[in-house]
């Protein structure tokens, strides 16, 4: 009798744990071969002559040829979001293209943003992507070091 609840809690022990979702480990993905068109980028005005009830916008653009190491996630189902590190005073956003292989999207400083949700078929990633970069021009009051970065999700 003893045995028979024993195994009556195990498999209702095991029927919850297939219930329960796993959770995904997050790794941050090797972009040693990622590069982009040019080291600074020209923040300018969004309006020439930014007024009081004007828009205070600066932005810039800079292209990036991303080459992700996925190789240690090969042909696991995982999810790739791109990340942008705090910035200082005012919050940086990044809004972006892309060739096909990620998903457009847009991150703030300190966020992320979900760009890849699937099964990792090749070994490198690669893309290309035009980052479009804006802030209020207001609160920059010297060049910033913006650094992007990537975490993958996969579950165990």
């Amino acid at each position: 009798m003893k045995v028979r609840r024993l195994h009556r809690r195990t498999a209702a022990l095991l029927a919850l744990a297939l219930w329960l979702p796993a959770s995904a480990a997050t790794y941050r993905v090797d972009d040693t071969g990622t590069y982009t068109s040019q080291p600074t980028t020209q923040m300018r005005w969004r309006q020439l002559a930014p007024g009081r009830a004007g828009d205070h916008t600066v932005e810039g653009r800079v292209t990036v040829a991303l080459r992700l190491n996925l190789s240690p996630w090969l042909n696991r189902p995982a999810r790739l979001y791109m990340s942008l590190a705090p910035t200082e005073g005012e919050q940086m956003v990044a809004i972006w293209r892309t060739q096909g292989r990620l998903q457009p999207g847009t991150v703030r400083g300190g966020g992320r943003t979900l760009v890849f949700d699937g099964v990792v078929r090749d070994p490198f990633l690669q893309e290309s992507i035009v980052l479009e970069l804006m802030a209020d021009g207001r609160t920059l009051e010297r060049a910033q070091s913006l650094q992007f970065f990537f975490e993958i999700e996969v579950t165990p």
